[in-house]
């Protein structure tokens, strides 16, 4: 299911360019390479309790990395597995360059897939993935389902690659967040000054 997921959000990682990413998986046992993307460096970390480890060892309120760093996060299936959702997308927020964009990749709830683990995902409202994005500085962008409608294989009639009425029933969910800075507001032009002489008024 995970090289179906993946394979399907490839589309979207590869219109971002830039420096440096990171790349959020939820077990050691996915290969931390992200095939496929843009970047020059590529930090990978994977989830352990209520951090990460990989590259470095940290806890999701505190990623060491720099400010306004990143052109890419990867998130794949840690967002809904956090213990606070919203701490972890304000540290997406507080990484990203201007610009930066954050694909998070989760469970679809709406999926036939989540009998296999025979309980929904925790963070199983899109809405409140949103909303909770948007509180972090971060601006919806695209959402789009992903992957095959069962984590076992596909139907030999089901064709991957097409799109329908059917697809909110795959087995994941992609959102794709920016950050956007705030236009400057341009300073309205002030009116020469108007020199008065003794006996003369403005106006």
């Amino acid at each position: 299911m995970l090289a179906d997921v993946q394979r399907d959000a490839l589309p979207e990682m590869t219109r971002v360019f830039g420096q440096h990413g990171l790349y959020l998986r939820p077990s050691d046992a996915i290969p931390g390479e992200l095939s496929g993307n843009m970047l020059a460096r590529v930090v990978t970390l994977w989830r352990s309790g209520d951090g990460f480890q990989g590259d470095f060892g940290c806890v999701d309120r505190e990623i060491p990395i720099a400010s306004a760093s990143l052109s890419l996060i990867y998130a794949l299936f840690v967002v809904e597995g956090a213990s606070s959702p919203g701490v972890l997308l304000h540290e997406f927020a507080r990484m990203l360059k201007p610009e930066g964009v954050v694909l998070v990749l989760s469970l679809n709830p709406w999926s036939p897939a989540q009998f296999r683990w025979l309980k929904p995902p925790a963070s199983s409202s899109s809405n409140r993935l949103e909303r909770l994005s948007q509180e972090a500085g971060l601006e919806v962008m695209r959402r789009q389902f992903l992957g095959p409608f069962w984590p076992a294989g596909r139907a030999a009639n089901i064709d991957p690659r097409r799109h329908g009425m059917a697809d909110p029933f795959r087995a994941a969910r992609l959102t794709v967040l920016r950050r956007r800075e705030a236009a400057l507001t341009p300073l309205r032009k002030s009116a020469a000054p108007v020199s008065l002489r003794p006996g003369m008024s403005a106006g």
